[in-house]
């Protein structure tokens, strides 16, 4: 399937008003398929994301049988689209993750995505208090790409944006389609575009980041918005305006195929000079002399 449908859906969610956060979620998701979306791309804990207390995020934890995660299945089922977003995931072993579950257009779960870098600030200037992720959920450690109808997609949350290495991966494991969930902190807007436009161009594919917007009402912490889709030249097909909405548009997935052959990208990498991303390195994230003059 080349062309296809996809709706980015921004909103701002409230740990105040879990019911009529939802409800307002399921009726984006009803104008979204009235747009004829194929894929709905919600933000980032979208239920809530529970910074009203230091507990207040495990009033929020999902499973597959829980009833807020039944009816999105149901409203993917009656659309026939496929839906993600991320939500606190309560594992099989009992970890809580932030999760983006992948919903098929029969209802189904088709997978998970687990973030796997999560965010931890702990000194910025423009924060009230710290945000330390960590603190309240498990990073993940899988890289998944769906097989769909669609053709295959990659899935990332939030500050996963910041680290080009998952998206790359994502690519050479097939994915045209890399979806980004946020809740990306104002005011940000600059690293949030261009980050979202450098990943698509770098790797060649399909970027659709949708985010929270406004002000949340339980910790006053305000969120970029400007939720987008970024086809692989970088171009930015379609913006959200600052406010709760739906902007759908449609993206051909054989624009991939094109950009790849005109400019060879992955074909021209060379893989054997690259150790360095994977050897270990100190508590300052950078190699040690010793693993210099190992590469060296």
């Amino acid at each position: 399937m080349n062309s296809i449908v996809v709706s980015i859906v921004q909103f701002t969610s409230s740990d105040f008003d879990l019911d009529g956060t939802v409800d307002k979620c399921l009726t984006l998701i009803d104008r979204a398929a009235a747009e004829g979306a194929q894929l709905v791309v919600l933000p980032e804990v979208w239920m809530g994301l529970g910074y009203s207390s230091a507990d207040a995020y495990q009033k929020l934890v999902q499973d597959s049988t829980s009833p807020t995660m039944v009816r999105l299945a149901k409203k993917a089922a009656e659309h026939g689209l496929y839906i993600v977003g991320s939500i606190y995931w309560r594992t099989e072993d009992g970890e809580v993750r932030n999760t983006a579950p992948l919903i098929d257009p029969s209802g189904q779960i088709v997978g998970t995505y687990d973030k796997s870098h999560l965010f931890d600030a702990p000194g910025r200037a423009d924060l009230k208090a710290p945000i330390i992720e960590s603190s309240k959920v498990t990073a993940g450690n899988e890289l998944p790409v769906f097989d769909t109808v669609l053709g295959p997609v990659g899935i990332t949350i939030c500050s996963d944006l910041r680290f080009p290495e998952p998206y790359r991966i994502l690519a050479l494991r097939g994915a045209r389609i890399i979806v980004n969930c946020s809740a990306f902190l104002a005011p940000r807007v600059d690293h949030w575009e261009f980050m979202l436009r450098t990943r698509a161009v770098e790797n060649q594919v399909f970027v659709i980041g949708s985010g929270q917007v406004g002000i949340d009402p339980s910790s006053g912490i305000g969120f970029v918005g400007r939720s987008m889709v970024v086809d692989p030249w970088g171009t930015v097909i379609a913006t959200a305006s600052d406010t709760e909405t739906v902007v759908t548009t449609r993206v051909d997935l054989s624009m991939v195929d094109s950009v790849r052959d005109a400019f060879p990208l992955l074909r021209q990498r060379r893989p054997q000079l690259y150790g360095d991303l994977s050897a270990p390195v100190g508590a300052d994230g950078l190699l040690s002399a010793r693993e210099v003059a190992l590469q060296s």
